[in-house]
């Protein structure tokens, strides 16, 4: 901006504009900053005085917030390109550019265009100590980036800020939580793959130079294809919310529960076969496909890692970073597979938890599990899976299962007192009285039940009650959302030596262990 001592000023939209309207010779290399263009003069249209430039100089934010303009010299060429890019699907900056570039992008576009300048904004909140405090070098509170990535790596500090919580709230930062994912996650993924490649380099295979159609392979292999799929399509979902953490905690879920703790553990023995039938070659055809999948799955969030998990898979020379990420594939996603290994997954779990209630170790084997009849359908194929799972001789599929438990019913009382006053002596009577069972199921189905308390009708809702499970004698119960196994936690003398025999094995793997055996080293006991 120009000004004369008239008082008339002069802004300069242009450097055609001010060669033109210059005293002065401009030269086209003329440096557009101060102080070199403070030598530059303008004739003043009004009194035909000299025009000299205003001291101030405008704030930088402005220059940024013209980016959208001025990195395409926008109006005065590319005006195609600005128009293919303008206004900008999404920016991302930390909440201090609330007051700095997303106003001075808005307040400029706006002024210039009538629009906004950005469709979307994420804005980046504060990163805190651990208490909720904000860093400072004063406090002694703040954390060396450069310490944690010497220490955990960058990917590892990259992933625990994503999972850790959502970016557009303050995150308490906490290097415990670092070394907790660098082992969670990061470690179960190198185990998996480690896994993977020292059965494919001890047998000398590539998965690539043979195929086994998935349709042709085991139930277990189509599941962790399905679920892989599915894990695909939610983390785009995660994705175009811009719901990053939402996105990684999908991601390691799947790794963690999914791929190691069920997949790989279940096919394990497959890998041991001797010979290269169908069955080895799908194991190493699933597992091969789907860590190569889940490189290109991390790559935006855990690029290092990414890079060298597919290098090492595939020896491409091109970078993880060049190719497609996944999409998910709809002929492989199966709704039925996945509900029926859920359900075994679940029955599983279950029959843990009553191991654990009695302290009975899984390696102990146990006569048998059983399980509400409905779920036999269901469950069909999957039976020898679940026992082998918990380790026990038989599944029974039971239509009642009452003569190995029962329920009782006693007055939930931070319900029942308020709602019932006076009646909630006779309440807690009047609740011995019923069939337990009949009971349960009825207030479980959501039905209502009709009690005569202190002469009057009262109903009893689902609410008002505790509703406890107790297994009889010889067995054990556990429950979750309608779902039992009952144990039978009888032990003969065949399963007590059994249980020792297993209990040898685990010692002995452990000494090899120790000892950094190789699985190709063979023992003398």
């Amino acid at each position: 901006i120009w000004r004369c001592q008239c008082g008339h000023t002069e802004s300069v939209g242009s450097r055609a504009e001010l060669k033109e309207k210059a005293i002065e010779a401009v030269d086209d290399s003329l440096d557009l900053h101060r102080p070199y263009i403070d030598e530059v003069h303008l004739r003043c249209p009004q009194c035909q005085g000299r025009m000299t430039r205003v001291t101030e100089v405008i704030d930088c934010w402005f220059d940024s917030g013209s980016m959208p303009f001025a990195q395409y010299h926008y109006p005065f060429e590319n005006q195609e390109l600005f128009a293919s890019q303008f206004p900008a699907d999404f920016i991302c900056e930390a909440i201090d550019q609330t007051r700095g570039w997303f106003y001075s992008l808005l307040a400029i576009s706006t002024f210039i265009k009538g629009v906004a300048p950005y469709k979307r904004v994420l804005v980046n909140d504060l990163v805190l100590d651990k208490e909720g405090k904000k860093m400072s070098k004063s406090k002694g509170n703040t954390a060396d980036p450069f310490e944690l990535f010497e220490k955990y790596g960058a990917d590892a500090v990259r992933w625990y800020l994503l999972y850790v919580s959502p970016a557009w709230i303050p995150t308490r930062f906490d290097a415990d939580g670092v070394s907790e994912v660098l082992s969670r996650f990061f470690g179960t993924l190198r185990n998996v793959y480690t896994f993977f490649a020292l059965y494919a380099n001890t047998d000398e295979l590539d998965p690539r130079e043979f195929f086994v159609p998935e349709n042709k392979r085991p139930e277990l292999d189509r599941w962790i294809i399905s679920k892989y799929n599915n894990l695909v399509r939610t983390v785009k979902e995660d994705m175009d919310a811009y719901d990053l953490t939402r996105a990684v905690r999908h991601i390691q879920d799947f790794v963690v529960e999914d791929l190691s703790n069920w997949y790989i553990r279940r096919a394990r023995r497959r890998f041991w076969a001797s010979e290269l039938d169908d069955d080895k070659r799908a194991v190493y055809n699933t597992t091969y496909e789907v860590l190569v999948g889940i490189a290109k799955l991390i790559a935006p969030y855990a690029p290092f890692t990414a890079e060298e998990l597919y290098r090492n898979l595939t020896n491409d020379p091109l970078s993880v970073h060049l190719t497609d990420y996944p999409q998910p594939q709809a002929r492989l996603i199966d709704a039925n597979v996945e509900e029926r290994m859920d359900l075994a997954r679940s029955l599983v779990g279950l029959g843990r938890s009553a191991r654990e209630q009695v302290k009975i170790k899984v390696r102990q084997p146990l006569n048998k599990i059983l399980v509400a009849g409905e779920n036999k359908k269901l469950l069909t194929g999957l039976v020898p899976l679940i026992a082998e799972e918990l380790n026990v001789k038989q599944v029974e599929f039971a239509a009642d299962l009452s003569r190995f438990m029962e329920y009782r019913l006693k007055p939930n009382f931070p319900a029942a007192g308020p709602a019932l006053g006076p009646k909630i002596k006779e309440f807690s009577g009047a609740l011995a009285g019923l069939d337990a069972a009949k009971a349960a199921a009825q207030l479980e189905g959501g039905e209502e039940i009709t009690l005569t308390l202190k002469g009057e009708e009262t109903l009893l809702t689902r609410d008002l009650v505790e509703i406890t499970i107790v297994a009889k004698e010889g067995f054990t119960v556990a429950m979750e959302n309608n779902l039992f196994v009952i144990l039978d936690t009888t032990l003969t003398q065949e399963l007590i030596a059994e249980g020792f025999a297993r209990e040898f094995v685990s010692k002995v793997q452990q000494l090899r262990k120790a000892k950094d055996y190789q699985v190709t080293d063979k023992v003398h006991i």
